[in-house]
């Protein structure tokens, strides 16, 4: 059973990097398409079915949009179960102010991290902007958009399995059905590797 997992907006598979994303077996953490002017989730799932050759009976999940991008996978493609990491079934669990990204002719890497992590240490501050930095800023611009436009996926035809931070201001935690870490914010597959990692093993295996 093929397992795809997607980063979160603005970061690649970098994000999985950390040696305990290392010890999973049979998981593939993906990067997204090269951009090509989609303008809605509903597009941007089709182009990661496509380029990935995802087809039923695979697992997929992600981080933030990752994870929103895989719900709209979940309803492309009849795969077996969803992971969502710091992510969300419905738009109405967005922070708002996210819509402000889309106004910036360009995305500067650590403003971009205040935005969706708020405080981190300047050890992951480092490793996160070199990331971010090769982000297409006409990508985040459009999905910053999206997801707000987007219909979300209140009832999955698949098991949906949940991690978040409880201190996430930017997508928030649902009231239940989920794992809840206390002192995570939103970016708690970097900064809570170890967990999230046992999570997902928990989860495919």
């Amino acid at each position: 059973m093929k397992t795809m997992i997607l980063p979160g907006m603005g970061a690649d598979s970098g994000m999985y990097a950390n040696k305990a994303y290392g010890k999973l077996s049979g998981i593939h953490f993906i990067d997204w398409p090269p951009y090509y002017k989609e303008q809605s989730i509903s597009e941007i799932a089709h182009r990661v079915i496509k380029e990935n050759n995802i087809s039923d009976g695979f697992i997929v999940g992600g981080s933030s949009l990752g994870g929103i991008v895989a719900s709209e996978i979940s309803k492309l493609v009849k795969v077996k179960k969803l992971i969502l990491i710091g992510s969300t079934l419905s738009p109405l669990n967005i922070n708002p102010a996210l819509k402000n990204i889309s106004g910036l002719s360009e995305i500067a890497p650590v403003s971009l991290i205040q935005i969706l992590a708020g405080k981190v240490s300047m050890t992951f501050e480092n490793s996160l902007v070199e990331m971010f930095s090769r982000a297409d800023s006409e990508f985040i611009k459009a999905m910053c958009q999206a997801v707000f436009e987007w219909d979300g996926n209140l009832e999955p035809e698949c098991e949906v399995f949940h991690v978040h931070g409880a201190k996430d201001k930017v997508i928030s935690p649902p009231s239940s059905g989920a794992t809840i870490l206390e002192d995570a914010g939103h970016l708690i597959a970097v900064t809570h590797s170890e967990q999230v990692a046992d999570f997902i093993n928990n989860v495919t295996t």
